[in-house]
């Protein structure tokens, strides 16, 4: 450091600002000398309070906006079981049965599905968040599912009708089969005697729980014959299903 650098400015250097600062106030209040500088300053104060203004106004309407979303989904989504729900009790019945009173359908929900394992394999099942109804049917808004069979902790078990170890007895006509799942999504199948029917009288008849069993109420809808396969001794119906479980998270138990 040079050893003769200046630490305090001089009295002189502060008269001569003094006197300098004078004269720019005296031609600023004569001739507005600064007026350009103070109109440029109050530019930028306005600019600066708008642009907070509007950036503030801006999150405050996105965040008012998103939750005006969640509101809206929320209302949709009620909007939507309740929909579900009448459907539900609303459901093709045959002749013999009335429709569902709202008091017998128990909401619950499917809380794990493979969808998987619906696709490739014999066993068809998911758990739902009831248990307290085993062995009842179960609906979604598009009809017949399954039925409840167990419980695993806190939630239910509950078996589809396409599952390889269930059966269903069944009526379409004058004819009554017990029908039971292969593993075939949206499939069942039954067997009869040979030549008992016409093959083009039952083809698309609409297939009903025939109420046989004790578990499933008589006069559900079930789906519709769909083909007729003929052997040495017997005849083989296929039947497909009305209900597909894919299409909702939203069941309902018949707990009567």
């Amino acid at each position: 450091m040079a050893s003769n650098t200046p630490l305090h400015f001089s009295r002189f250097s502060y008269f001569l600002c003094i006197i300098f600062f004078s004269f720019v106030l005296f031609f600023d209040t004569k001739d507005n000398f600064l007026k350009s500088l103070r109109i440029i300053q109050t530019s930028s104060v306005i600019t600066i309070d708008l642009m907070t203004t509007n950036i503030f106004n801006f999150f405050s309407s996105w965040l008012d906006t998103k939750d005006d979303l969640k509101k809206t989904e929320a209302q949709l989504k009620s909007l939507e079981q309740a929909y579900e729900f009448l459907l539900a009790r609303q459901f093709i019945f045959s002749d013999e049965s009335n429709l569902l009173e709202g008091d017998n359908l128990v909401p619950a929900f499917i809380k794990n599905f493979d969808a998987y394992r619906y696709i490739c394999c014999g066993v068809h099942e998911m758990l739902i968040s009831e248990n307290s109804y085993l062995y009842k049917p179960v609906l979604n808004s598009s009809g017949l599912i399954g039925q409840l069979v167990d419980s695993e902790g806190n939630y239910g078990k509950l078996i589809l009708l396409s599952d390889s170890r269930h059966y269903l007895p069944v009526s379409f006509g004058s004819i009554y089969c017990n029908a039971n799942g292969r593993g075939v999504p949206m499939d069942l199948y039954c067997t009869v005697e040979k030549n008992s029917f016409e093959t083009n009288d039952i083809l698309g008849l609409p297939v009903f729980t025939s109420g046989l069993g004790g578990i499933f109420p008589k006069g559900l809808m079930v789906g519709s014959v769909s083909r007729v396969t003929t052997s040495e001794n017997s005849t083989e119906i296929s039947i497909s299903l009305l209900a597909d479980p894919r299409t909702s998270p939203n069941i309902y138990i018949i707990k009567t």
